[in-house]
């Protein structure tokens, strides 16, 4: 009995999230000197590297092993989640660490075990620490951290939201910030050449060190007049010394956006050029006095009336050494108040006698004037906001403005009209995602005014369209999206993402052969991305070739074999062809990849059902129920947010 076209076209899962990997870098960055590592630093700056590796930057990065392991693996070491039945366990067992991810069976037991080994740490520990996992080359994020404030295990930030589980990739813009240059492998989108580097280095802020290592390997004398085969940021101007520190530390997850040039890539940025040859910083207008980012250091400190009135002389080495660490024991207790008596007379000091005499030290400026709290972006940590300010104590509230305005808008001014108008669609369109549902509906509409701005002042790049098209189906209107995604492809037929958006639109408008057409041309040039074979597999199940498709959709799983709705299309052509006990055992790889996921469970109900095994069937179905029912609760919560 095979399985009907109908019930076919219904339960097939969409596959709308695989993009193509991020671009490669410009010739003119790889033209450039190489990044030689921070080992090459270390003989003759010896002293310097000795402190520097201490550093949050220093230790961001780094295996995983008993002589750095701070966590609890032997006694508070399990995570339960009552609204899922999900259960995280981590272990030690010999010298290697593992995350056990299951979800409770109804029974006492567990069911969907999915372990992993835990192999690299981001994070320097003095806040939290996040656990890598491998997939061959491939490097995803665990869902669980390690919280060193508070001692415990829980959630990563973002995943008690929306948990990818063990398939979060490490993408390019994860590692930029997080580890020095890694070097992304041919055709894939989140893994790298070895040897990966242990830590952000010396060159992330001093430019690839290659010319200045073989300048003086090969015993020129130092005249004192500095290197220019380097980057020395103390000759910089103090607004590209700032820049500097852009990279990384202007980046509030809920009011920033940082929106990439078309024509470049921000790995292809050099310290000592302007940050906006790589990327375009945007804000929203109105600044939230209480809320603030775990990384929004210089968004804030650029809020302060202290930096808009010192005229270049408050910058972020004013207090911060990058050298050495801001959490080393000889450090003065009056260290960041004598920084501030440099322009200000403590005596002079508005703040209440009360507040001042709570603070330790007494003279503690920073106690009243830089509130430390949890941001809004992070959990069990406490961070200072860099918002320099008379009052910390200002009620929380909520945006009550969603206009965006540009960091730098000397430089945006600079740009083309069709630039300016383009840019700020895509910061809009960007920022939309970081607030609720309903007052995502505000910003859609203000994206696509942009980008339609955009394209009638000139701007021509296919992106536009593209993005446009994007904007209109956020907002239902889907044929008009495909209009946009049509021009788009005309335009540009071997970018991935347009393609795979032209032919999705065209499948929506049951177009089946010209989408068939669109998703071939997509494999051939990108057989490296699962999208393409997965969508080109649906087109053959409509036809009801289910061998055609169960081989397109081995494929797509053969490039992303973590993604849970391909093993779930994969079960259906298995069952379809009646090779139950296949399709069974591809629902349970995709059950155990998305263990708290309804449509997984729902699917692997009705193959057991098929199968002929009505009692796990029903079991199956009773929690995808629960599991719906919990999702529904979770985006009542969003909403309400």
């Amino acid at each position: 009995m095979g399985l009907g076209r109908a019930a076919l076209g219904a339960a097939l899962l969409v596959v709308a999230a695989c993009g193509s990997p991020e671009r490669p870098d410009s010739a003119a960055g790889a033209a450039e000197a190489r990044y030689v590592g921070r080992d090459a630093c270390r003989s003759c700056h010896s002293e310097t590297w000795s402190t520097f590796i201490h550093t949050g930057m220093g230790m961001s990065w780094y295996p995983l092993a008993s002589a750095t392991s701070i966590e609890d693996w032997t006694d508070k070491n399990l995570l339960e989640l009552p609204e899922t039945g999900l259960r995280y366990r981590m272990q030690k067992r010999g010298e290697k660490f593992f995350m056990r991810q299951s979800i409770a069976d109804g029974r006492g037991g567990e069911t969907a075990v999915d372990e992993r080994e835990l192999t690299w740490v981001v994070g320097s520990s003095h806040h939290s620490r996040t656990y890598l996992v491998t997939d061959g080359p491939a490097l995803f994020q665990a869902p669980v951290c390690w919280y060193t404030k508070d001692a415990l295990w829980d959630l990563c930030p973002g995943y008690e939201s929306n948990n990818d589980y063990f398939s979060r990739p490490i993408s390019r813009t994860c590692v930029f910030c997080h580890n020095a240059r890694m070097e992304m492998l041919p055709g894939a989108h989140n893994a790298y050449a070895e040897p990966i580097p242990h830590g952000i280095d010396c060159e992330r802020c001093h430019g690839p060190g290659e010319r200045h290592v073989a300048k003086w390997s090969r015993g020129d004398t130092p005249t004192g007049e500095g290197d220019s085969a380097i980057v020395n940021p103390r000759k910089l101007t103090p607004e590209l010394r700032m820049q500097i520190c852009f990279q990384c530390h202007l980046g509030d997850s809920k009011a920033t956006e940082r929106v990439a040039r078309n024509e470049t890539t921000l790995e292809a940025w050099r310290p000592g050029r302007p940050i906006t040859a790589a990327m375009l910083p945007y804000r929203f207008s109105e600044a939230t006095p209480h809320d603030y980012g775990l990384s929004a250091q210089v968004d804030r400190l650029l809020l302060s009336r202290c930096f808009r009135e010192s005229g270049g002389r408050l910058e972020c080495v004013s207090c911060h050494d990058p050298h050495v660490t801001v959490y080393r024991a000889d450090r003065p207790a009056d260290f960041f108040t004598s920084k501030c008596k440099e322009c200000h007379d403590p005596g002079a000091c508005r703040g209440t006698p009360a507040a001042r005499q709570a603070t330790s030290p007494p003279d503690d400026c920073v106690a009243c004037h830089m509130r430390k709290a949890v941001p809004d972006d992070h959990n069990h940590a406490l961070f200072t906001d860099h918002w320099i300010r008379g009052r910390i104590d200002e009620p929380a509230r909520p945006r009550a403005s969603l206009a965006i305005e540009p960091y730098l808008p000397a430089a945006v001014a600079a740009l083309s009209p069709g630039d300016r108008a383009y840019y700020m669609a895509r910061a809009i369109s960007l920022r939309t995602f970081s607030v609720p549902p309903e007052l995502q509906r505000r910003m859609w509409p203000q994206a696509e005014s942009a980008f339609r701005q955009a394209i009638a002042e000139g701007f021509r790049d296919p992106q536009a369209r593209f993005y446009l098209g994007k904007a209109l189906a956020a907002q239902g209107r889907h044929d008009q999206a495909a209009a946009e995604y049509a021009a788009a492809y005309a335009r540009e037929p071997g970018d991935f993402d347009i393609a795979l958006a032209h032919g999705q639109a065209l499948l929506r408008a049951r177009r089946v052969a010209e989408a068939e057409k669109v998703f071939e041309a997509a494999t051939r040039e990108h057989p490296e991305s699962a999208g393409g074979w997965a969508e080109l597999a649906r087109t053959r199940a409509g036809h009801n070739d289910f061998e055609g498709a169960l081989d397109l959709f081995r494929k797509a799983i053969a490039c992303e074999p973590w993604t849970a709705s391909m093993h779930v299309n994969a079960a259906m052509m298995l069952s379809a062809l009646e090779r139950h006990a296949e399709a069974i055992a591809e629902a349970e790889t995709a059950v155990r990849l998305d263990p708290a996921g309804p449509s997984a469970w729902d699917a692997y109900a009705a193959l057991l059902e098929r199968a002929g095994r009505p009692a796990d069937a029903a079991v199956a179905k009773g929690r995808a129920r629960e599991l719906d029912y919990a999702r529904g609760r979770r985006m009542n919560d969003v909403r309400a947010m």
